[in-house]
């Protein structure tokens, strides 16, 4: 951290004691700017504006502008400079009309070096509380706007999800005193949302408070836009407001600038340039989600718009990527043991081993994935029981590396899956391999909030995945994504205590940035919704 340096300003009209107090100190070793003295007080109040001392040393006799005048003035126009005064005469009359000046303390001629540091460091001591004073409240201030912006983003997040999701709507009372009657609405999607929030120490607050602050600077802090963080998908930043087309791709243009692909992921802008209006939220949102899926599967930054009609075209184009005759084909080559052959029809066959470089938009890699997964999975579960943990472990990294736009990756835990059906050289357990198994749920247990995978595990410890994943189950008696899974939820549990925690925040805060996911999963593990064992939890204490 840098020490801030002070400035002290000198005054007096005798040069030899000008440089007596120029002298007496090495005022740099002591983080101290030694301004160029003044003559007299008029010349001191000439500089403060310019040079902005934090201290004033001054001689109370003086030409002009005594010093007893000058602190009057000072402790009227700058009270937050410190004054010392320095005279040669000890007259009690002159001392207490010091203080009563606003002075803190009183130097009698010749000053001596003991004298000065005594003053100096009780000088520099206030200004340090001060310094700390004003640094609380400036972070007391700025957690009062991020909670109060994360209060609005659960209510506007409310308006959605009640539309979206056909509960039974309330009146949320939102604190924008925004209205609107015509506005377009844009979506700005993260795809690396867990890493952001990396960036800032995992403080979601922070996190999205920032975020959002960027975004209104690129619209224009005066206009009256809503910009609000869908708190049941926290990757997701909607802003409503009333714009041109013109500068609403602009606007895009400027997001994807301020948030390079190389710091913050892939990002999707996508425009809903129609008028519509606040209430119709959610209509709006399901036809820009429905747009978003049609962006390419790469990680890359893209602008997306909605056609004017309102209706984006989803129709399925995954015919020509596979077909219901495809599965039926692969489940049979699984169950032939055609290892070669299946990999041939999943990767090559349809060129989906490229299909971040030829266009694939992420539809249809969804779709195309989720044919080849339940495929394997009911083959698994017909055929080899044993391995059902293994696959459902090893589809949640392809989801999660789908999320994320990660063809690569994808596509090697898709390879891990075939693999592991059929028999492979058994490699030894040695004493490293265990350490690093240790080690692994080590890890586990302390960055659980962060994105893990087998994948990224077996990469960050130079295992073979599926090995790792076998080594882990036989000396934990559980897979690495049910280890994880459990300690998320432990600590789910844990923070439920506290009522004043949204789940939606629990949710993020032990890794998962989608909520209606945390939430399934939540009851698969405990055979309640979150809120349910919540409200449960709370009535016993």
């Amino acid at each position: 951290m840098q020490i801030k340096k002070y400035k002290v300003l000198a005054a007096d009209d005798e040069y030899w004691s000008r440089e007596n107090i120029r002298n007496l100190l090495p005022w740099e070793e002591y983080s101290i700017e030694f301004l160029e003295p003044a003559c007299d007080g008029e010349e001191v109040m000439e500089r403060i504006p310019e040079e902005h001392p934090d201290i004033i040393l001054t001689d109370i006799n003086m030409p002009f502008l005594s010093g007893l005048e000058m602190l009057e003035r000072l402790n009227a126009e700058y009270p937050e400079i410190i004054t010392v005064a320095v005279s040669g005469y000890d007259d009690f009359e002159k001392v207490k009309g010091v203080f009563i000046s606003g002075g803190i303390d009183y130097l009698l001629k010749p000053v001596g070096k003991e004298e000065l540091v005594n003053v100096l460091t009780k000088a520099l001591g206030i200004l340090e509380e001060r310094e700390a004073a004003k640094e609380h409240n400036e972070n007391r201030r700025l957690q009062e706007h991020k909670i109060s912006s994360f209060l609005e983003d659960s209510e506007y997040s409310a308006l959605l999800s009640e539309k979206l999701y056909g509960q039974v709507k309330t009146q949320p009372h939102v604190s924008s005193t925004q209205t609107f009657s015509e506005v377009a609405t844009v979506l700005v999607k993260f795809y690396d949302i867990t890493e952001i929030a990396a960036r800032f120490d995992h403080d979601i607050l922070q996190m999205s408070w920032s975020i959002k602050s960027t975004l209104r600077e690129l619209f224009g802090k005066g206009s009256n836009a809503v910009i609000f963080n869908y708190s049941s998908k926290m990757s997701e930043f909607l802003l409503v407001g009333t714009a041109e087309a013109g500068m609403l791709k602009r606007f895009a243009e400027q997001v994807l600038e301020r948030f390079p692909a190389e710091d913050y992921g892939p990002v999707s802008v996508v425009l809903h340039e129609q008028t519509s209006s606040l209430d119709d939220i959610a209509a709006v949102y399901r036809e820009i989600i429905t747009v978003l899926v049609t962006r390419q599967f790469r990680r890359e930054h893209c602008i997306l718009r909605c056609p004017e009609t309102g209706k984006a075209d989803s129709s399925s184009t995954i015919g020509k990527y596979g077909s219901a005759r495809l599965e039926g084909e692969l489940y049979h080559l699984l169950a032939t043991r055609q290892k070669t052959e299946a990999e041939k029809l999943i990767f090559k066959t349809s060129d989906f081993a490229s299909c971040d470089k030829n266009g694939w938009s992420y539809l249809e890699v969804k779709q195309y994935v989720g044919r080849i997964t339940g495929t394997l999975f009911r083959y698994v579960r017909d055929e080899r029981p044993e391995m059902i943990v293994q696959i459902e472990e090893a589809m949640d990294s392809i989801d999660y590396y789908m999320k994320c736009l990660d063809a690569k990756a994808m596509i090697m835990t898709m390879n891990i899956i075939l693999d592991s059906l059929w028999e492979k050289n058994e490699q030894s357990n040695t004493d490293s391999v265990i350490r690093q198994v240790e080690q692994v749920q080590q890890y586990i247990s302390r960055h659980y909030f962060e994105n893990i995978t087998l994948t990224s595990l077996a990469a960050e410890y130079h295992i073979d995945a599926s090995y790792l994943s076998r080594v882990f189950s036989q000396k934990y008696g559980e897979t690495i994504i049910t280890f994880l899974t459990r300690v998320r939820m432990e600590h789910a549990v844990e923070l439920m205590r506290d009522p004043d925690k949204k789940l939606e925040t629990i949710s993020f805060l032990v890794g998962y940035d989608d909520y209606n996911y945390f939430s399934r999963v939540f009851r698969k593990k405990l055979g309640v919704s979150p809120s349910e064992y919540r409200s449960h939890m709370l009535k016993k204490q």
